[in-house]
């Protein structure tokens, strides 16, 4: 019955007495907190209470005192200064925060974000041969730029100086060119390599800030573009992200700059604070629509656009893309799937890699990481673009698929990224070659046959799960990588006969348990063979998220099914 394989944890007792003893805890809340290995007091307040002390030092970079006495000179000097973003949130949300604080400093900023089709990943020839054209007196890359050394080298050698705010992994001859601020370059001193591209560019804003390079804004005001990417491209959750998507969302509710109230209104959220599932299922996909379907332009200019009434028109553009992609995503998520289920060896492969003429590249992403959740296993999907193929792949917990790729550079024209997601570009006649060997070498790694996992935190009683509990919950918020919303487990619960169908296929699931306490709890898209009749009386366990569900004036806990699985004794 259930789809994954329950990893629960089980904290010491000791270390759940320690937290216990904390104000305004509950014991489940105190469960969780150790669970998660958060017992000493002053990490818990910190963890609860993010706070502008928790960020580091911007001067903490290796290079920041380089990067601030560059773009003081560049400005000083009277020159353009080029901000090449990059065609997702991440690189929209980092160009759309220099721009605005650029502006105070230089005269003329211009601003670019790269065409995917026309460009492709990383820095544009195009913005290069631009920048070259142009004489612009500096050149700063966000969320791109560190696989792109020998492009960059062609603006220092013609006398611009490049700055490069990013956090790709560096490529394997280490071949990097500019000023490089990334958090995860070898040697690196600052004390967190968790930040996305926008953040080590608000890093580099706090530095000019306090070196006395002021902008035209304050860099806390750009605070609510930090959230979003930061969430967005799936940044750990921890240490100073965890006060810059606070105090963004907090932004982002008090007042909202124009691009991201337009986007909210088009969207038609309900009236409700904004929170960073709002942030990874609402306001990611819309930016990120135009990147993947058509050209990226309206995103940023959402972003910057001071009128309302500007970014309605934009944001409606936004919406018709986004309807688009869904479409477009829906296709090769289909194709793909059938593809897999129809291999002979499905469950002796460590990875998939495929390919069609026919998927568009644009969604390629997305569509490998509705494969991956599908089959747990790391997906590459790619497509022909100009005679080569391009592609994205996305991988699962504990493989570093940028890493692994380092093993096949040699038969790789272009790739970059991350552990969790990256882009390549390949010779045709590579693909099948590549698609074996790859596979098999993760084979070596990746055992499919035991299933996702599925991590539980801990154990709770029906009468555990309280408004007051979810108000613990709130002060634990933004949840997201890094600090995934909480999964809870309840177990040998009894099924009984007012479980029914609701909606358009969903079950809600009333359930007992041996103290008599009552719930329901409801399992959205159930797809599984077993129906409310089979279950009547079964005994079971349940993997379940809490929140809350207001209902004519009435708040109570609502009880989400990520799980179900036959009760284990």
């Amino acid at each position: 019955m259930n789809k994954y394989r329950w990893v629960v944890s089980t904290p010491e007792a000791s270390a759940v007495a320690s937290v216990s003893q904390l104000p305004s805890i509950p014991p489940a809340g105190a469960r969780l907190l150790a669970a998660r290995s958060m017992t000493d007091a002053a990490a818990v307040q910190r963890f609860l209470n993010p706070a502008p002390g928790d960020a580091h030092d911007p001067f903490l970079f290796d290079h920041m005192q380089e990067a601030v006495a560059v773009i003081d000179a560049a400005a000083r000097s009277g020159a353009a200064v080029l901000v090449h973003g990059d065609y997702d949130v991440d690189g929209i949300s980092g160009a759309a925060l220099l721009y605005h604080y650029f502006n105070g400093i230089f005269k003329t900023v211009h601003r670019f974000v790269p065409d995917r089709r026309t460009d492709g990943y990383g820095v544009s020839d195009r913005a290069v041969d631009w920048a070259l054209e142009q004489r612009v007196g500096l050149f700063v890359a966000v969320d791109c730029g560190t696989s792109d050394g020998p492009k960059l080298r062609r603006l220092e050698s013609a006398g611009i100086p490049v700055v490069v705010c990013d956090h790709h992994l560096l490529p394997v001859e280490d071949d990097v060119a500019g000023i490089l601020l990334n958090p995860v370059r070898p040697g690196e001193h600052y004390p967190f390599a968790s930040l996305c591209g926008t953040s080590v560019a608000f890093k580099m804003v706090q530095a000019l800030h306090t070196a006395g390079v002021r902008g035209a804004v304050e860099p806390d005001s750009l605070l609510d573009l930090v959230a979003l990417a930061t969430v967005a491209d799936m940044a750990a959750l921890t240490d100073e992200n965890r006060y810059f998507v606070r105090a963004g969302l907090e932004q982002i509710n008090r007042s909202p700059r124009p691009g991201i109230d337009a986007i909210r209104s088009t969207a038609r959220m309900s009236g409700g604070p904004v929170n960073s599932r709002h942030l990874s299922f609402v306001f990611a996909p819309r930016l990120n629509a135009p990147g993947r379907v058509s050209k990226p332009k309206p995103s940023l200019e959402i972003l910057c656009e001071p009128a309302r009434d500007r970014a309605l028109q934009l944001a409606g553009v936004l919406e018709s893309d986004n309807e688009r992609r869904r479409a477009l995503t829906s296709q090769v998520e289909d194709e793909a799937v059938s593809t897999i289920k129809g291999y002979a060896d499905l469950n002796a492969r460590g990875a998939f890699v495929l390919a069609s003429d026919a998927w568009d590249e644009g969604v390629l992403g997305i569509a490998a990481a509705r494969v991956v959740e599908q089959f747990g296993r790391p997906a590459i999907l790619m497509s022909r673009s100009h005679d080569v193929l391009k592609g994205s792949g996305r991988s699962v917990p504990g493989v570093d698929l940028k890493h692994e790729l380092d093993q096949f550079h040699d038969r790789l024209l272009r790739y970059g990224g991350h552990a969790g997601a990256v882009g390549l570009t390949m010779a045709p006649d590579q693909l099948s070659g590549f698609a074996d060997d790859f596979s098999r070498h993760l084979r070596g790694i990746i055992h499919p046959d035991n299933g996702l996992p599925l991590r539980v935190d801990v154990e709770i009683e029906l009468a555990e799960c309280t408004l007051e509990l979810l108000d613990f919950l709130g002060s634990c918020e933004p949840f997201g990588s890094g600090n995934p919303q909480p999964v809870w487990m309840l177990r040998d619960l009894e099924v009984t006969r007012e479980t029914t169908w609701v909606g358009d296929g969903h079950l809600r699931l009333a359930v007992m348990d041996g103290s008599g306490a009552r719930a329901t709890a409801i399992a959205f898209g159930w797809d599984r063979k077993e129906t409310p009749e089979d279950l009547h009386g079964r005994t079971i366990d349940l993997a379940v998220t809490l929140r809350k569900h207001t209902y004519m004036g009435t708040t109570s806990v609502e009880l989400r099914v990520v799980d179900v699985r036959a009760s284990q004794g």
